[in-house]
């Protein structure tokens, strides 16, 4: 008799052990559709122009940045008389949307595409 009932406390302990990772893997699989989700509806208001202009930056350590951008482009020229650099915007607005990847020995750009004019 104690061992039947020592079978049927195993057996209880198994099915609660299954019922707990079956539900720790539902839970996962929602987030991770859930970021999807969030991500593509991000990237269709980017690319749609409704998404409104910003400029992040966000600091990796002192030396290191990641900076996020969507909007207007500014023109830049160098004039080599008297030295300046100026940007300027001419004409329609050309916007754009990049991740650029900012380090002392120079700058990457991750992602960047031109966006439709508003």
């Amino acid at each position: 008799m104690h061992r039947t009932r020592s079978i049927d406390l195993h057996r209880e302990v198994f099915a609660n052990r299954i019922s707990v990772s079956r539900a720790l893997a539902l839970m996962v699989t929602m987030v991770l559709v859930l970021v999807i989700t969030a991500s593509l509806a991000f990237g269709a208001a980017v690319r749609a122009g409704i998404a409104p202009d910003f400029d992040q930056q966000i600091v990796l350590d002192a030396q290191h940045r990641l900076v996020l951008h969507n909007g207007p482009s500014p023109t830049c020229a160098s004039i080599s008389n008297p030295p300046q650099h100026d940007c300027f915007m001419p004409g329609p607005e050309r916007r754009e949307f990049s991740v650029d990847y900012l380090t002392p020995e120079g700058v990457r750009s991750l992602i960047w595409f031109r966006l439709p004019p508003r």
